[in-house]
């Protein structure tokens, strides 16, 4: 199934996907017509999770960025 590799490969642990399954109608369309607000707080926090886990890649991808900088500044070369 095409939508749970999606939901996989944005994240979203299986524990999740399983919640919310019987909710995918269409690719890109998920369907809560009876949303618990367990579910939705559990979602909440997976998006806060994610984001936390985004921020820190890219804070590391400055700083490798950063890196290379100062060392290409230091030696051109690259030695």
């Amino acid at each position: 199934m095409i939508q749970v590799r999606g939901l996989l490969d944005a994240g979203l642990p299986t524990r999740i996907i399983k919640q919310i399954l019987p909710c995918l109608d269409k690719p890109r369309a998920i369907h809560f017509p009876d949303a618990t607000p367990e579910m939705l707080a559990t979602l909440e926090a997976e998006r806060d999770r994610m984001t936390r886990r985004a921020n820190c890649l890219l804070r590391n991808r400055d700083a490798i960025a950063e890196y290379l900088a100062a060392v290409r500044e230091y030696d051109p070369a690259g030695r």
